[in-house]
């Protein structure tokens, strides 16, 4: 069985390291790494191999979405969830034509959301 590998790319290092270790701890046997910018994620992308990444909305050299879209090109099969403070009709359009399975509300998401998504993911790639 395969180990479920999972990308986070946030500017925020305290974000990125607490939303780590709490995957890690509901997870012992998934693989995390984080990176601070989209140029260290794309980098990421053929060495590590996510299935899934979490992605927030504002990096400091490339807005999420634009992200997301560039990552899907090469890589149609990982999950992608994006962390965002909108959630209006239009952006869910934008985030869904990026290709963009899960935005995550920054305001209203809860661990237990996290860990049912990290559990769907898991399952659908066998790990």
């Amino acid at each position: 069985m395969a180990m479920l590998k999972i990308l986070i790319i946030d500017s925020n290092k305290l974000f990125r390291t607490s939303l780590g270790k709490s995957l890690s701890s509901r997870f012992p046997a998934v693989e995390i790494q984080g990176v601070g910018s989209a140029t260290e994620g794309l980098m990421r992308m053929d060495s590590f191999a996510p299935q899934l990444i979490f992605i927030d909305i504002y990096l400091p050299d490339k807005n999420g979405l634009n992200l997301a879209k560039k990552i899907k090109t090469f890589y149609p099969k990982t999950v992608i969830s994006l962390f965002t403070s909108f959630d209006s009709p239009e952006y869910q359009k934008a985030a869904k034509d990026s290709g963009i399975e899960h935005l995550i509300p920054k305001n209203d998401w809860s661990s237990k959301d996290i860990q049912e998504l990290v559990e769907a993911v898991s399952d659908s790639f066998g790990c």
